[in-house]
């Protein structure tokens, strides 16, 4: 494609980084979040009109081990404690969104904006919130890092409009 002008209109959509949000962004992150933005910035300089796009997996056991490692720090519990979840998340940043959740906090990540329950037995609202959080987090860093996104993506959303069941059933009807 470089070296030559795509006709007119021609649209490109490049979807990078996209950690999942269940801690902080990491070297590898960055890493990405350098090379899509590089390669956004040559396509436009070559005329094609770009979309970046940040997939977030915000939903399935991964998140569901969130969720359940900030609701045991939200009740007191800490790595190493004999109740603390075997498969939980240890960092540090689990205390920190345990304790604006407890402050019923509001957190802004996309374009909306989460506010914490306070309720530590609504697992939902935890994960919610968790999510939220650490989109923020990770939002802040890229931005900081002078990397922008015009759409965000998240996985839940596929649940939530009813696609996944669709495209199951569409599989099941086809005898698959």
């Amino acid at each position: 494609a470089f070296g030559r002008r795509p006709a007119s209109g021609l649209r490109l959509m490049v979807e990078f980084v996209s950690a999942n949000p269940t801690g902080p962004l990491h070297l590898g992150h960055g890493r990405q979040a350098a090379l899509g933005d590089a390669m956004c910035r040559l396509y436009e300089s070559q005329g094609w009109a770009v979309t970046r796009e940040f997939y977030y997996n915000d939903a399935g056991a991964q998140i569901a081990t969130l969720a359940r490692s900030t609701q045991a720090r939200i009740r007191g519990r800490k790595p190493g404690d004999a109740d603390w979840p075997e498969d939980a998340y240890n960092g540090e940043y689990v205390a920190e969104i345990a304790a604006a959740y407890l402050a019923r906090a509001t957190v802004h990540a996309d374009d909306r904006a989460f506010s914490a329950t306070g309720d530590p037995d609504d697992l939902e609202a935890i994960r919610q919130f968790a999510v939220a959080y650490l989109r923020h987090e990770q939002d802040l860093d890229l931005r900081a890092f002078g990397v922008a996104f015009d759409h965000y993506f998240l996985e839940s959303s596929l649940y939530v409009s009813g696609k996944v069941d669709a495209a199951v059933e569409r599989l099941r009807a086809a005898g698959k």
